[in-house]
């Protein structure tokens, strides 16, 4: 499935974790700036999984690589995210304007740009909330913390 380059950009949904620096990636801990559209980069090559290595130095996202800016389609899937990845963490649930290349998957989609439409701190501040509002330039709200999915020994 491919949405091509999309005139208006596409809304998902994702989630990040709110440091003192501001909005990171969970998975890969990358710095979203302030202000500044997020530019996908493939750092590196295709997932093992995959028949074809990429072209080198192509523009993410590629069909042939796992690289680009990872959004769900459905807010359930971005919470059920937040609570498997939570540990603690003050996460921000929120939607996500998409542009450029984008690449629609099963899920949701991968895209050349990004940057935070709306955010709902789980488990953060008022304070807080104010502090990434005025950084990011975005409603940001305040909600309970996610429930972990994998509390408990056992």
């Amino acid at each position: 499935m491919s949405a091509g380059d999309p005139q208006e950009p596409l809304v998902g949904w994702r989630i990040w974790r709110v440091t003192a620096g501001g909005l990171r990636a969970t998975v890969w801990d990358t710095p979203w700036p302030a202000r500044e559209r997020f530019d996908a980069r493939c750092r590196r090559g295709s997932a093992a999984y995959w028949d074809d290595e990429p072209p080198a130095g192509h523009r993410a996202p590629d069909p042939g690589c796992d690289c680009g800016v990872y959004a769900f389609k459905r807010r359930e899937d971005a919470e059920r995210l937040a609570r498997e990845k939570v540990d603690g963490d003050v996460i921000a649930l929120g939607r996500v304007s998409l542009w450029g290349r984008v690449i629609e998957t099963e899920l949701g989609f991968r895209a050349e740009r990004a940057y935070p439409y709306d955010l709902v701190l789980l488990g953060g501040s008022d304070e807080l909330a104010r502090r990434i509002r005025q950084e990011y330039a975005v409603d940001v709200s305040t909600a309970p913390p996610a429930v972990p999915l994998h509390a408990g020994g056992g």
